[in-house]
């Protein structure tokens, strides 16, 4: 079963939801309404395209996405990449609907001139070590509480 790697459209926005459900980061579920903000705000069209969301489908279901953000960096020459998210559907691993989404990632960067591709993970670095990425530092987060 071939998997097609495409934008992401409006219409993908249910199945991106569910998917984004299962990326799991010890933080609360998006909520629906959260969601469709933040989704609304990634597709739209920027002369930078800061956002980058491919998806990907097999048999017409979308079964995995990647959100990459592409900006400069004041340290660093030209543009670089950060893979924010890549998820695929428990169902699809191991059939290379990752591997296809970050060949669609890289073959982006590079047609825009892109320096460096960059991700943070805690949970799978073998996937990004097989890849070619190589650790260079720690990834922190802390949580704000606000209001």
């Amino acid at each position: 079963m071939s998997i097609i790697i495409r934008r992401g459209k409006s219409e993908d926005g249910r199945a991106v939801l569910a998917l984004a459900r299962q990326f799991t980061t010890g933080r609360e579920t998006i909520g629906s309404d959260e969601f469709l903000v933040a989704y609304d705000n990634i597709l739209r069209h920027r002369d930078q395209e800061t956002n980058v969301l491919f998806v990907a489908e097999r048999a017409d279901k979308v079964v995995g996405y990647s959100l990459m953000t592409v900006s400069r960096l004041l340290h660093a020459p030209g543009l670089t990449a950060h893979l924010q998210e890549i998820v695929v559907d428990e169902a699809s691993r191991g059939h290379g609907v990752g591997d296809r989404l970050m060949q669609a990632n890289e073959h982006y960067c590079m047609g825009r001139g892109v320096r460096q591709l960059s991700a943070s993970t805690a949970r799978i670095g073998s996937f990004y070590n097989h890849r070619g990425f190589e650790p260079v530092g720690e990834h922190y987060r802390k949580i704000l509480e606000l209001g």
